[in-house]
């Protein structure tokens, strides 16, 4: 089983995976054979945008401007950003600018890739890297397909954000209106600079979860940048999904790493771990325990919306809705074919596959604001077999709640993909424009699994909206390097 943090406690053996063989490298050729494959359509819709996408940073990797424009539809639109400017083209227009970017050579590359497609369009969802001469930047794009004569195309391109991609930079006014808490450190930087080091790593005390380790390097603030070492001191507000948890001040710095592992040693550890820049917390301890979150005490304080339960009538209707979706289906359908092998040969009963694993599927209602929409969550995680024989996969939907109480209806507002899920614990309106974010626990991401087969994890983070829908998600993230089966 997979050693996913939801379920630790069914694994009956913790082993560290060993180094990369040939077998893990068959993914990585085969995805470099299908930049050069040029298929008008793939027989799955979600195989040919991922195809397409491929295409896309194999072109501008190797400077073919051709492949590139043939990749874009006649009618397309984009939006590009570059810090703070913003710019709008048609495919004329784009194509002009990207020929002068074009002349110099150029890195493309994509994180957290999520894909919905069905048979006529697709939306690719991920976060860029970009970098050419002595310029880079990341942030988050999406490009939507539309199916034509050829193939997938792309109609429409946007990029979200754009910040440079430089080690250890940070936006200081965001993180004045939202930054994460980690056990109890206030997280200033998810990117910083080891050689703000002024010490070698250092293991921490083994904590409640065993495999949980932590490790710890001095900070010399002489070698920050100064906008990051003059936050030491800033009032902030500690809150959770319940709201607002004490009053405090940042405290002193260090380097944090963590990884879920069952290693022993400060610098192995510390190789593999997610690194942070985090600030202790000048303050009571006891009265600001169980922060996820921190905020600017001068900005105010923000209205929070904790999660709540539905009524039978609501829940019974999301279910019902969440076990119609393609994604659910598919897992059903996966479902039922593991049953025997686990079952001696038995048939599965009427059960669906929500319903099988602890915890089962979640259902909650967050209300945006007293004149906001209401949404309805369901989430839901698989994790029974393994290889072949394996039922595995992660739903998350995200619906408006409208209609009356006499005729409900639910207006999809995420894109499910049968691969991520998270449990949305709160809504809040971080920057006082009217929509809100999303505070959630347990973010599994089956699309990203890393060396050691595991699903990409964030223990707590925010998803936001992206082009009117519930797709950006964020937060500090923690490698699990245990063999899961």
């Amino acid at each position: 089983m997979r050693a996913s943090p939801r379920g630790r406690e069914m694994r009956l053996e913790a082993r560290p995976c060993g180094t990369l063989d040939a077998n893990m490298l068959v993914p990585i050729l085969f995805a470099s054979s299908l930049v050069a494959a040029t298929p008008a359509h793939a027989a799955d819709p979600k195989s040919d945008a991922q195809v397409l996408l491929l295409r896309w940073l194999g072109a501008q990797n190797t400077g073919d401007f051709e492949a590139y424009q043939s990749l874009y539809a006649p009618t397309f639109t984009g939006v590009r950003r570059s810090g703070p400017r913003t710019a709008s083209f048609d495919r004329a227009g784009w194509m002009a600018d990207r020929e002068r970017m074009f002349r110099k050579p150029m890195t493309v590359s994509t994180e957290r890739v999520r894909v919905i497609a069905d048979a006529a369009s697709a939306r690719v969802i991920f976060v860029q890297r970009w970098a050419s001469g002595g310029y880079s930047d990341v942030g988050a794009k999406e490009l939507v397909l539309r199916r034509g004569p050829d193939g997938f195309r792309i109609a429409r391109e946007e990029l979200f954000g754009s910040a440079t991609g430089k080690t250890g930079e940070v936006d200081v006014e965001a993180f004045r209106r939202f930054a994460f808490v980690v056990d109890g450190e206030v997280v200033v930087s998810q990117n910083p600079d080891d050689g703000w080091a002024s010490g070698p790593p250092v293991l921490e005390k083994p904590g409640a979860d065993s495999l949980l380790i932590r490790t710890r390097r001095p900070v010399d603030v002489a070698k920050m940048p100064p906008a990051l070492a003059r936050l030491r001191g800033m009032p902030i507000r500690l809150l959770s999904s319940t709201g607002e948890r004490c009053q405090a001040k940042l405290g002193a710095f260090l380097l944090r790493g963590r990884v879920i592992s069952d290693g022993d040693d400060a610098e192995h550890s510390w190789a593999e771990g997610a690194h942070l820049l985090v600030a202790k917390v000048d303050g009571d301890w006891r009265a600001c325990a169980g922060a996820t979150w921190a905020r600017a005490a001068d900005l105010p304080a923000p209205v929070v919306s904790p999660a709540e339960a539905p009524s039978k009538e609501v829940r019974k209707l999301a279910l019902a809705t969440f076990s119609a979706l393609p994604q659910s289906v598919k897992l059903q359908e996966k479902f039922d074919a593991w049953y025997p092998t686990e079952h001696e040969g038995a048939r599965s009963p009427s059960l669906r596959w929500f319903e099988y694993q602890k915890p089962r599927a979640e259902v909650r209602v967050l209300h945006l604001g007293a004149k906001g929409p209401t949404l309805v969550s369901v989430s839901a995680l698989i994790d029974e077999g393994c290889n072949g024989e394996a039922a595995t996969g992660a739903v998350w939907a995200l619906w408006e709640l409208g209609g009356d109480a006499a005729n409900p209806r639910l207006v999809l507002r995420n894109a499910p993909d049968g691969e991520t899920t998270l449990r949305p614990t709160a809504a809040v309106d971080l920057n006082g424009d009217g929509h809100a974010a999303l505070l959630f626990d347990g973010f599994d991401d089956y699309a990203a699994p890393n060396a050691a087969g595991q699903p990409g994890f964030i223990e707590r983070g925010v998803v936001r909206l992206l082009d009117g829908l519930y797709l950006d998600v964020a937060g500090p993230t923690t490698p699990i390097l245990i063999c899961p089966c």
